[in-house]
């Protein structure tokens, strides 16, 4: 996946290309960390994750010529200013999207079943248990099933 300054200019024609290159280096970069599968060769969504990107360094390059406007009249002035500081490079949203591409459907949460699930565990009849012992004489808890010892 890769963003030109061409693929800037469309919607932006007065970029430059300096600036434009800079910030594509950026946005790949950043978006490298959030979504490593983006520059893999078997990607599955470039268009949408172009799509991504391209929003993000177009609003970046816009982020900055705002103006600032000023009104007086007697001892009362207003400052607007539309200007909007930039903050980080990708929105939530736009990190939520990138992320979702690259996850598998077979991630998530998953159990392992640990308790055995073969027979019934039969102890010897001379076992400490069955004299009232904590623990097992025969070395049928050992083997899950008879008795290993005392047979």
């Amino acid at each position: 996946m890769s963003i030109t300054v061409d693929d800037l200019r469309v919607f932006a024609p007065g970029i430059d290309e300096a600036k434009a290159q800079a910030m594509i280096e950026d946005a790949l970069g950043t978006a490298a960390l959030l979504a490593p599968c983006l520059f893999e060769d078997e990607f599955e969504h470039p268009a949408a994750a172009k799509a991504i990107l391209r929003a993000a360094i177009l609003r970046w390059d816009e982020a900055g010529t705002g103006a600032v406007t000023q009104m007086s009249a007697g001892p009362f002035q207003r400052t607007v200013d539309t200007s909007s500081p930039r903050r980080r490079l990708f929105w939530p949203s736009e990190i939520d999207d990138l992320t979702k591409m690259c996850r598998t459907s077979g991630s998530g949460a998953f159990t392992v079943d640990t308790v055995p699930t073969g027979p019934a565990i039969v102890h010897a009849d001379i076992c400490s248990l069955r004299f009232g012992a904590a623990y097992c004489s025969c070395g049928a808890a050992l083997t899950r099933g008879g008795a290993l010892w005392e047979q």
